[in-house]
């Protein structure tokens, strides 16, 4: 039994040295083959030049692997994203632009305030004047899709029966749809009004609850908006005696121009049919 035992032990062994003396044989063989020494020698570089032939073949490979995989993204001009649509690109330019409305505090008159220093208002008391300029906002926010724009979205995305064709709603114009949502619904208790937005229309066929499921979707969507942009520009801190908060004034960012982006949405409507949201 012990003898069987040791005989298993060193079987690996003899086939490990069988095997490397295979190996030796093969190249006593190669190195012996029939010729002078410099033929030899000309057959060893052969070898050592195929391997690394082979071996800068595969990192040729591998490099243009990688480079194609970015290629995408590293042709994009700067600040463009991947994920901004193709046809909107053209529409993309950047500026810096000094943020207004910021909160102020009178010492002589202890009280706190907004500054109206826009040029144009969207909040406070609701008023028609105020419907319009956010209308000028959104107007044709919805327009159609291209058949080449849908095909990463198909099966699940379908023509709206109304105008049988597909429609998009770019993120921003998503995201200040939802803002002004939330302008309506808080209107009704931090001004007291029953006003209704001449440009908000009501569904009665709309599922049960939708008021509260839509304001929820549209607080989380700003939120996830803000947390996506990251934007870093500080916000220093200002303090006042005798008022008891500081106030967070931001003052120049870098911004997305408005107007290229509205001018391009402008022309989008031109190609077909748009949707109004509600």
């Amino acid at each position: 039994m012990a003898v069987k035992e040791a005989s298993l032990l060193k079987a690996p062994l003899l086939v490990e040295e069988e095997s490397k003396g295979e190996k030796e044989k093969l190249w006593q063989v190669l190195m012996r083959s029939p010729g002078t020494d410099q033929q030899r020698a000309v057959r060893l570089y052969c070898l050592l030049g195929l391997n690394v032939i082979l071996f800068l073949s595969s990192l040729a490979l591998y490099i243009r692997t990688i480079s194609l995989q970015g290629k995408q993204t590293a042709t994009l001009p700067p600040c463009v994203h991947r994920t901004d649509m193709k046809d909107a690109r053209s529409a993309i330019e950047y500026e810096e632009q000094e943020y207004t409305g910021a909160l102020v505090y009178d010492p002589e008159t202890h009280t706190a305030g907004r500054k109206h220093d826009a040029d144009v208002e969207y909040f406070g008391p609701p008023t028609p004047l105020l419907d319009e300029n956010w209308h000028q906002l959104l107007h044709g926010e919805i327009p159609t899709m291209t058949d080449e724009e849908a095909k990463p979205y198909l099966p699940e995305l379908l023509r709206i029966p109304k105008t049988k064709s597909y429609h998009f709603e770019p993120d921003m114009f998503h995201t200040l749809h939802c803002l002004n949502a939330v302008r309506l619904e808080v209107s009704k208790s931090l001004y007291n009004t029953t006003y209704v937005s001449q440009h908000h229309s009501t569904h009665a066929s709309l599922p049960e609850g939708w008021d509260a499921t839509h304001l929820e979707h549209c607080l989380d969507r700003l939120r996830q908006s803000v947390m996506c942009h990251g934007d870093l520009t500080p916000s220093p801190l200002y303090y006042w005696k005798g008022f008891n908060l500081a106030l967070g004034r931001t003052g120049r960012r870098t911004c997305r121009k408005w107007e290229p982006i509205r001018k391009w949405m402008d022309e989008r409507g031109k190609r077909g049919n748009v949707l109004e949201s509600f």
